[in-house]
């Protein structure tokens, strides 16, 4: 796994600050997000691609947005899978649209990639 990890590290298309509420304890935490063509990693240190915190598979993603009404703070998003929903919180609402446009982008163009590649086994 870390060797795809490390392969896959190769593609990445955004990466920054953001901070995501833990799933035990409900507080805030800062992490770095990298997103690559395939997945979304959540580190402890900038730039330090080793140990994730969170692999997110873009394929698994159902939904992702704002969701300021439901965590009562602003700049927040909230990314959906069948496992969880992961809770995010930018330093502003443009670097927060930057963040949803860029995975959402990614989700698209990774989809349009598995059916093209579907389509060449028809």
């Amino acid at each position: 796994m870390q060797n795809n990890m490390l392969e896959d590290l190769k593609n990445i298309m955004k990466e920054g600050w953001l901070e995501k509420e833990s799933r035990v304890f409900k507080t805030w935490r800062k992490r770095w997000f990298v997103l690559t063509t395939t997945t979304l990693y959540t580190f402890k240190g900038e730039k330090q691609y080793s140990n994730p915190t969170e692999m997110i598979s873009l394929s698994t993603i159902s939904t992702i947005k704002s969701c300021q009404e439901e965590t009562n703070k602003e700049n927040t998003f909230k990314i959906d899978t069948p496992e969880t929903t992961f809770y995010l919180m930018s330093n502003n609402s443009q670097e927060k649209e930057v963040w949803i446009g860029a995975i959402g982008k990614a989700m698209v163009k990774l989809h349009m990639k598995k059916n093209q590649a579907d389509d060449d086994f028809d």
